[in-house]
């Protein structure tokens, strides 16, 4: 592996079914990807005989974004303490709906050390939840239970099947607050999820979960019991996911290809990001929220039609997080310790105060923390950090909770681990004592969530404007034709979504009937939709022409979109000439896979300085077509 740079591959095997009478299919991931996305969505459908009632179970390698966006009837659920623990009690934070409690009323409790052989604890009964402390539902174990890995069945609810939970913890024998990790999620069916055919029953089910740094294992299964029978036997399907995930987005020497494993991905080159640029999230966009008159009376939109498919870019550039503390020297200020630097001079230093002093972090967010890493500062092999600490934390920066001490800390490099993996945005180190007495000194503090992804705090960007062209191609099914109301498909073109005008701009693409994709070369990330046009594809236009670059909201930028209708990989290069001649700005040039590419331009040469108004030449050279014309600059 080159640059610290994880591969994400989705693995899907075939499916071991035990009867005939059951199938599983999955949907989505498909094929092998590479994903910044840390929830991946898993969708399919399972067949059955009208005599069964399905379950399906989904293993969580970081657990679920939330338990109460579960629309299915709650199973089971396996959960993970950390590790091995006296637990007096369980807590569940119900949702409520019109004085209405969603608790689960009976529970079987499995305990588990290795998270394979289970045993059973018992049945126990959960508290209603509304007149309990902050509407909690409790079970209050008769003897503690000692276990790392727990299996709870939903045996009944307050309202009967319908059972929701938006948070769950326990209590151990100290009272201490720990937050466990959801390791699996099983969910049955209503009738109302049914859909009748004519050799049996379907189910469909749509399931999010989230993804761990690095190797993830999942396992799909669906299983089927025999409802009408004496002896009541099962089926089972299931199949198999491996799944890899990169929380950093990193660039190797060559490219990197990122997906959502379904109907989008993008090629990018080395060298197209700058290097804060640190999350390109991929999702699709529900239709139903576009709003339609963005489209009805766009003139190169067929009339009649809606779109095909639609993707946002969810682009994330690192931002520091904001430090403050007791005491510092003018010039080695707290925000140091979050600037993403690990050596001096990058350096918070107290200002020789007396002790204690603390230092206090903002996440920006709410976060699970797992662990802490504190870098102190080494000097002549001598230490100038901290000795002895305790850790804080709060939501309001009010409240403060201890969560964990050090009583020694590491002359370099201290990892701090939170067994209680608290949720909190503001996280405070109180140092009681230093290694040189008062004169405190730390490098840098970093935090990671509690499956050991760094957290990092993002600035959404609506869109980004890159330095290299990255290849985007989308895919779509028959049905996706069929809701759209496309009429011929080798008519789709791709369409980015320009924000400022709340219009879809047309940039075009090479169709590919026989795979049903669309590709195209872009050097900006935006929102794109796949559309029937009725525009030319074998032109090169400007979107903007004349265009002003002066930030009024108004033609700030430009794009070219050139569709030359060349189907394999082809030199191409855009350049922007003063009308002296003077090579201004080198928009594009390299190889790219097809003669269909779309570049934004934002009035800026080579240097990143704003351009003087006036009329410049733009030249345009893909393969051996050489195009030509004016492009003006306007106040």
């Amino acid at each position: 592996m080159k640059n610290m740079f994880y591969i994400a591959t989705i693995l899907l095997l075939f499916p071991f079914t035990v009867f005939a009478k059951l199938d599983l299919n999955i949907i989505r991931p498909i094929d092998e990807f590479v994903t910044n996305n840390n929830t991946l969505i898993i969708e399919g459908f399972v067949n059955y005989d009208k005599d069964q009632a399905v379950t399906v179970s989904i293993n969580t390698p970081a657990g679920v974004p939330l338990l109460s966006e579960i629309k299915n009837i709650l199973r089971s659920i396996v959960i993970d303490v950390g590790s091995t623990n006296q637990l007096s009690s369980l807590v569940f934070i119900p949702l409520f709906k019109d004085a209405l409690s969603y608790s689960p009323r009976v529970i079987k409790i499995f305990s588990s050390s290795d998270g394979q052989n289970y045993k059973e604890e018992g049945i126990f009964y959960c508290s209603y939840g509304i007149g309990q402390d902050y509407g909690e539902s409790r079970t209050e174990f008769v003897k503690p239970i000692s276990s790392r890995f727990m299996r709870i069945d939903m045996i009944d609810g307050w309202q009967a099947d319908e059972i929701s939970i938006q948070d769950i913890r326990f209590i151990d024998v100290f009272g201490n607050i720990i937050h466990p990790k959801i390791r699996g999620v099983s969910f049955g069916f209503n009738e109302d999820d049914v859909e009748i055919l004519k050799s049996g029953l379907r189910v469909h089910f749509l399931f999010a979960a989230l993804l761990k740094e690095g190797e993830n294992q999942l396992t799909i299964s669906a299983k089927a019991e025999n409802i009408k029978l004496l002896n009541k036997g099962f089926d089972e399907d299931f199949m198999l996911a491996k799944v890899t995930y990169i929380s950093e987005v990193s660039i190797p020497e060559e490219s990197l290809v990122l997906s959502d494993g379904y109907k989008a991905k993008v090629k990018i080159p080395y060298g197209a990001l700058d290097s804060n640029i640190k999350k390109i999230g991929i999702n699709p966009i529900n239709l139903d929220e576009i709003y339609w008159k963005s489209y009805t009376e766009n003139r190169d939109i067929v009339r009649g039609t809606s779109p095909v498919i639609a993707y946002k870019f969810d682009i994330g550039a690192e931002t520091p997080f904001y430090a403050t503390a007791k005491s510092s020297l003018d010039r080695q200020l707290p925000n140091l310790v979050v600037d993403g630097k690990t050596n001096y001079p990058s350096t918070w230093m107290t200002a020789f105060s007396s002790l204690p002093v603390w230092l206090k972090v903002d996440l920006l967010s709410n976060q699970t923390i797992g662990k802490v890493i504190v870098y102190a500062r080494i000097k002549d092999k001598v230490s100038y950090g901290p000795k002895k600490i305790s850790i804080s934390v709060s939501n309001d920066d009010k409240v403060y909770e201890e969560v964990t001490r050090v009583e020694e800390c590491n002359d370099n490099k201290t990892e701090i681990i939170l067994s209680m993996t608290p949720v909190a945005r503001y996280i405070k180190f109180n140092i009681e004592e230093g290694k040189q007495g008062n004169n405190i000194q730390i490098n840098e503090v970093e935090f990671y969530d509690a499956e050991g992804t760094k957290i990092i705090a993002y600035r959404q960007l609506n869109t980004l404007v890159l330095t290299r062209a990255v290849q985007l191609t989308m895919s779509y099914d028959d049905a996706d034709l069929s809701f759209a109301g496309v009429h011929s498909e080798k008519n789709l073109a791709i369409f980015s979504w320009d924000n400022i005008g709340q219009e879809w701009r047309f940039v075009g693409g090479m169709v590919n009937e026989a795979k049903n994709i669309i590709s195209v070369n872009l050097n900006y990330f935006s929102s794109f939709a796949i559309f029937e046009s009725n525009r030319s594809k074998t032109d090169v236009q400007w979107s903007h022409n004349p265009f002003s670059p002066n930030d009024d909201g108004i033609a700030d930028t430009t794009t070219i979109n050139i569709n030359l209708g060349y189907k394999t990989d082809i030199q191409a290069k855009v350049e922007i000439f003063d009308y002296m001649g003077k090579l201004v700005r080198t928009l594009i040039q390299e190889d790219t896979q097809s003669g269909n590419i779309s570049i934004l331009w934002d009035g800026r040469d080579e240097n990143g300085d704003r351009v003087e108004i006036g009329a410049y030449i733009y030249q345009v050279i893909v393969g051996k077509e050489i195009r030509n014309g004016t492009l003006i600059v306007a106040r």
